[in-house]
């Protein structure tokens, strides 16, 4: 595999080893448009050079407010080849969260996708002396003149002298970039989710996350005769690493998904070979395939059913007759809903269910599940499609040393391990001591040297009675129900007790409320009904038999609507913000301590 010095050399080999043939493409009405290699180079030189004339200087910033677009990947090229370090932020961000961001950040720039995007920096434009320009790409009306669209930029009145598109010149101009960028050079800002306190901004250079893609290319095969199907936004490191900056490397084609929502159709059109994705996701598409086969009538039901028993019977022997008997009658038309071509899905993000994967696998899918975290670029580890042992994390990447240490705590070390915190240098300290990254997840390797993560430091909490507790083990075992659809829990040296806030399956709870005779169908009503509330207490008596007696829940609350991103109580990476939650619900959880 061709090793790269920097971005400006990977980005010309991108766009010469494409040449004509489609990079990324996207939905546009009932079809597909695309940006070849080399109009991707065009407009990639347009925007560098359009840049020039902003006068920003080499380490300045740049950020990136929008969802996964094309325009996305134009910026943040045309941004490197002028030395200018991207800053990624998520669309669901507030302007007080994106104002701290730009701030900290010092960005001189901000590239928004649309009206509303512009609007939530415009709030705070004032409060940012640094920044210079939000720039649009789409095109806005009456707009105050610190606001310019991406083609006015490119084409308008911005460069006066704006020479017509030379292809000799181009890559003379990307060649010229190639000796200006050095391998340990700042490549990207990106702040993490925050599940306490304010972000904090990794500092990524080219070597790291050059070497993590190709460390993930020589862990996990992908080439040119592969379709990646892409709907993590591309501030989610995990997606521009491994689903935008991979296939790039690999030459796969990139198709843009308009939304979770429209995924499912999308799949079936573009028919991709590999989709990176999260544990979200497959509990939504495993809920509905059981939800489908439900409603099925007689034998059609039964018959679905039973096949869903052998296939998780017989799903490490699938040359049996009766799982192939399965497959052909069932599973075959369960996959062609995902387009019928997926080689694997990578699962990372947050943690999958070992069920969920063995379910996926007994019908003939298979999810590879994987762990990183941005300070690492991201990935860490994943599992191998010749060897995929669920309930793990699969082997280190080639590169990426992995140790545990006295405590369990997972140590990392590799070119793939950040710089350090922009203007923290003392969390710099406490992260990477010694060269290796502290990343506060406890871990364990299995006999085959594939690691399981089983949990987080700071979810380790000492109770009042002085017992350790893991709430996150809590979480996990109650979100076995079906009836519940997320959990957190509580616990402290002041509780004595664990205490949780529970989210009902809504769907689920209504069916409850029909066979149990209750005739209110409104959620609030039913998260307050004594009959649900000591249905669902029992339901928690039976999952918390494995426990011990000091770590079960002994008060809980069901809550009338979901944890989101949009409320601030999950980050985008769809984590629990425990502080954030529990400064919201304190009250609630205050009174489960009462005497």
């Amino acid at each position: 595999m061709k090793s790269y010095q920097n971005f400006s050399d990977l980005f010309l080999d991108v766009a010469k080893r494409y040449n004509s043939a489609p990079v990324i493409n996207w939905k546009e009405k009932d079809g597909y448009a695309n940006l070849t290699g080399l109009k991707l180079k065009e407009l990639v030189y347009h925007t560098a050079k359009a840049m020039e004339k902003l006068k920003l200087q080499p380490g300045d910033k740049a950020a990136i407010l929008s969802e996964t677009r094309f325009e996305w990947v134009v910026a943040d090229f045309a941004c490197i080849s002028n030395q200018i370090i991207t800053v990624p932020i998520y669309t669901t961000m507030t302007s007080s969260q994106i104002k701290f961001i730009l701030e900290h950040s010092e960005s001189r720039l901000c590239f928004v996708s649309s009206k509303l995007m512009a609007e939530k920096v415009s709030a705070v434009f004032n409060e940012l002396p640094k920044l210079q320009k939000i720039i649009s790409f789409n095109k806005l009306d009456n707009e105050p003149e610190y606001i310019i669209s991406f083609e006015e930029l490119i084409y308008g009145e911005l460069i006066h002298e704006h020479e017509p598109y030379n292809e000799i010149k181009a890559d003379e101009y990307f060649t010229s970039c190639i000796n200006k960028h050095k391998p340990d050079d700042i490549l990207t800002i990106i702040y993490t989710s925050g599940t306490t306190g304010n972000p904090k901004g990794v500092c990524l250079s080219h070597k790291n996350i050059i070497s993590n893609a190709i460390q993930c290319l020589n862990s996990f095969h992908a080439d040119e005769t592969d379709k990646f199907l892409s709907f993590l936004p591309l501030a989610h490191t995990y997606e521009r690493t491994a689903g935008y900056y991979v296939p790039l490397v690999a030459g796969s084609q990139i198709f843009y998904a308009q939304s979770i929502e429209t995924l499912q159709t999308q799949m079936a059109e573009v028919k991709p070979t590999i989709l990176l994705t999260v544990p979200l996701l497959f509990t939504r598409i495993q809920t509905r395939i059981l939800k489908n086969i439900e409603s099925l009538k007689g034998m059609k039901k039964f018959f679905a059913k039973r096949a869903l028993a052998i296939g998780m019977k017989y799903r490490e022997n699938k040359k049996n007759l009766f799982w192939k008997g399965a497959d052909k009658k069932v599973f075959k038309e369960i996959r062609e809903r995902t387009g019928g071509k997926i080689r694997f899905m990578i699962s990372g993000g947050s943690a999958l269910k070992k069920e969920t994967a063995e379910f996926f696998d007994s019908i003939g899918i298979t999810i590879l599940q994987g762990y990183g975290m941005t300070e690492a670029s991201p990935v860490i580890s994943v599992n191998r499609e010749a060897k995929n042992i669920f309930g793990t994390v699969g082997l280190p990447l080639e590169g990426v040393k992995v140790k545990l240490a006295p405590d369990g705590e997972i140590l990392v070390k590799g070119d793939n391990v950040m710089l350090g915190y922009y203007h923290n240098q003392t969390d710099t300290n406490e992260m990477i001591v010694n060269g290796w990254l502290h990343t506060g997840d406890i871990g364990e390797f299995d006999k085959n040297g594939y690691l399981i993560i089983t949990d987080r430091k700071k979810s380790l909490i000492k109770t009042a009675g002085g017992k350790y507790i893991s709430l996150t083990h809590i979480e996990d075992t109650l979100t076995g129900s079906e009836y519940i659809d997320q959990v957190i829990a509580f616990a402290s040296d002041e509780r004595h007790f664990v205490s949780a806030l529970i989210v009902p399956e809504f769907e689920k709870l209504k069916e409850l409320a029909a066979k149990l005779n209750i005739k209110s169908n409104e959620i609030r009503e039913l998260t307050q009904s004594d009959i649900i509330l000591n249905f669902y207490e029992s339901e928690i008596d039976v999952l918390q038999r494995p426990l011990a007696k000091y770590e079960r829940v002994r008060k809980f609350a069901l809550l009338d609507r979901p944890f989101t991103i949009e409320s601030g109580e999950l980050t985008p990476t769809l984590k629990l913000k425990r502080k954030v939650i529990e400064d919201r619900y304190k009250d609630l959880i205050d009174s489960f301590y009462k005497k």
